[in-house]
């Protein structure tokens, strides 16, 4: 049996009125790529500040190489070769790689006692030539691509020894191809003896990769299995602690006239001759790779960045849209891909968000209608099922489903019929992917229009009723539910 790099007993770790991990246990052998799966909220980011010493646990005992430690801060954790890679890197965007990769660790000539920059930078391009990338040393940070921003940070954990790299949510933000580059670097580590702890809410990204599956839930151990005792079923039951046994719903909306028609529509520099059709109830799904154009053409039709050539047909009739404002007049809205940052106040109450853009529906000579505003928040969070003791709790206090289900409510605050809906279910657990999936579907029950954007496929073979693809700016191929299959889909996205 491999050594075990990395072990911890019986972790408990309180904050006040709540117990965060109770009795975890976890074992990371050499050699080993150990993925930690369960929900937002089940433990993971507090189990992972625990083991880089930014949090001290309760109780439970920690031990590293068989000997037992104690991390009073990150400090103490990287001198026992442990480092983190999280999902948005923790860079100095106005330094070189160099001076990044070696950051508090710089290399001193012996001699001179100055900082031996020929040195760091020969070490940083060795560490990044054995990762696969020829990148220059001397390059800002901020010059570079998130893919290539996280291979910086795996060479700086390297340039440090370490024997154990935790990688948080890594793929998130990656394209196709960047995310196999990933999965290649990580199976080389694991081939030269070191131990990766891998947390992703992608399952794809745990079956590519795992040796090794804990999961967490609200806290607790629940279960650990090697990768060829994991089905998809038993993981999903194992993290939401029920049998989820349709995570896609039946669909029984009816498909009727057209409400939404783009013809020929262009944008200088992100897409051009644009055109299809959505219909009430239907939901059309609009995939294709990352930077294919997809979010370019949605934000035009919403007027974010309105088109310069072509025509967008409403119910019917040629509509000039030169602004969101204009949009939601028209009966359009739109969910952003990133909701902490584009779509909710974060340190606003849930109530403020969900009535944010329609504040002039609830005022009357200048004066907002509080109580009215409250019925209708209290209304759509609980339709929406959004998991919060009261609607005057902050949005970062909820977890990214619930926080998604509220950038939602917000949407339905307007009389619109056009949903646009970019990555809904990005960064959210399972579970909360089912009851989005859900809702979803009920919209369109509802007669709403959807256009989904989506880069997971199964989430648009699992809800679209019709299918376009994009690549570099052009429509490229359209499917029916029925035609379309993964292969002919990613055909489309990546054919010449």
């Amino acid at each position: 049996m491999s050594e075990c790099l990395l072990e911890l007993r019986n972790i408990v770790k309180e904050f006040p009125g709540v117990k965060a991990l109770n009795n975890v246990n976890f074992k990371l052998r050499k050699g080993e790529i150990h993925a930690l799966m369960g929900e937002n909220g089940a433990g993971k980011s507090t189990f992972i500040k625990i083991i880089t010493g930014v949090h001290q646990p309760n109780e439970g005992e920690i031990y590293v190489k068989g000997e037992k430690v104690v991390f009073n801060d990150p400090k103490e954790a990287i001198s026992h070769n442990i480092s983190a890679i999280y999902q948005h890197a923790t860079n100095y965007p106005n330094l070189t790689i160099t001076e990044n990769v070696f950051m508090e660790n710089e290399i001193i000539h012996k001699i001179t006692r100055k900082i031996n920059w020929k040195k760091m930078h020969e070490k940083t391009r060795s560490l990044l030539q054995n990762l696969g990338s020829n990148l220059d040393p001397t390059r800002e940070i901020s010059s570079l691509s998130v893919a290539e921003q996280q291979i910086v940070e795996i060479a700086k954990a390297l340039s440090r020894n370490a024997e154990v790299i935790i990688m948080d949510e890594p793929t998130a933000a990656l394209t196709h191809r960047e995310s196999e580059q990933l999965y290649h670097i990580a199976e080389n580590l694991r081939d030269e003896g070191v131990g990766i702890i891998f947390i992703s809410h992608r399952f794809e990204d745990m079956f590519r990769l795992a040796d090794t599956v804990t999961v967490l839930r609200d806290g607790n151990y629940i279960v650990n299995w090697p990768i060829e005792e994991v089905t998809h079923d038993k993981l999903i039951q194992a993290m939401v602690g029920r049998e989820i046994k349709q995570l896609y719903p039946e669909k029984y909306n009816e498909i009727e006239e057209e409400i939404l028609r783009v013809e020929n529509i262009s944008k200088k520099g992100f897409f051009k001759e644009v055109s299809f059709q959505l219909n009430k109830g239907e939901i059309l799904g609009l995939t294709g790779l990352v930077g294919a154009g997809r979010t370019e053409v949605c934000q035009s039709i919403f007027g974010i960045n309105p088109i310069d050539e072509g025509a967008i047909y409403i119910h019917g009739k040629k509509t000039e849209i030169s602004s969101p404002i204009k949009a939601i007049k028209f009966g359009i809205h739109y969910l952003p891909e990133d909701r902490q940052d584009q779509s909710l106040i974060m340190s606003w109450d849930i109530y403020k968000n969900i009535t944010l853009s329609s504040l002039k529906d609830f005022s009357k000579y200048g004066l907002i209608d509080e109580k009215q505003e409250l019925e209708i928040s209290k209304s759509l969070s609980e339709k929406l099922e959004v998991k919060t003791p009261s609607v005057f709790y902050t949005a970062d206090s909820l977890s990214g489903g619930n926080q998604q289900k509220v950038s939602i409510a917000k949407l339905l605050t307007h009389d619109v019929d056009i949903l646009i809906f970019d990555e809904p279910t990005k960064g959210v657990d399972v579970g909360a992917k089912s009851s989005i999936y859900n809702i979803i579907v009920e919209l369109a029950d509802q007669g709403y229009g959807i256009i989904l954007i989506s880069s997971e496929m199964t989430e648009i073979l699992g809800l679209s009723d019709r299918i376009i693809v994009m690549k570099e700016g052009r429509l490229t191929k359209e499917f029916t539910r029925e035609e379309a299959t993964q292969e002919l889909i990613l055909e489309a996205a990546m054919s010449e």
